[in-house]
């Protein structure tokens, strides 16, 4: 189990590394396509690569936000149950959202799958596959993050041996 916490920690720690970092280049990328266009010109790539990287940015804070039980939640039962309901229904909630990260994360392997074997480039002779390759990656991940989620306290329910005020 020691294993795992460290494990889960540096992924943690890969995760936030390679959101601020896409976070930082996306505003360095758009700074440069600022200027370039107030002189005229600028690489034909940028805009591609721009596109991509928002795209990553946006899977790897999904990813963030999943892992930190932050995302977007719809599952009324389990913050207002409390006791073994919530708990029974918080697991029916991660055990769903598991499923659909897992379906999804099958699914774009098979995109991934299709479009390199379509063969088309994104630009400068980068093919297209290598910027979808993270969709199977983060939805994977993203479903793993959610099994993590089982079998922690409820939001709204302290922790075991917490001394409430």
């Amino acid at each position: 189990m020691r294993a795992l916490g460290i494990l889960a920690r540096g992924v943690a720690r890969v995760e936030d590394v390679l959101l601020a970092s896409l976070g930082l280049g996306l505003l360095a990328a758009a700074a440069a396509q600022l200027v370039f266009r107030l002189f005229g010109g600028g690489p034909v790539w940028l805009d591609p690569l721009m596109r991509s990287a928002t795209l990553w940015l946006a899977l790897i804070g999904a990813l963030v936000a999943t892992r930190e039980n932050r995302q977007l939640q719809i599952d009324i039962l389990s913050r207002h149950l409390t006791g073994w309901l919530g708990h029974v229904a918080r697991t029916v909630v991660v055990l769903f959202t598991a499923a659909v990260c897992a379906l999804l994360a099958h699914a774009s392997w098979t995109l991934v799958l299709l479009e390199r074997e379509g063969n088309t480039e994104i630009f400068a002779g980068v093919p297209n596959w290598w910027a979808l390759a993270i969709l199977p990656v983060v939805f994977g991940l993203m479903c793993l993050h959610a099994l993590g989620q089982i079998g922690r306290p409820l939001q709204h329910e302290p922790l075991p041996g917490t001394v409430l005020p």
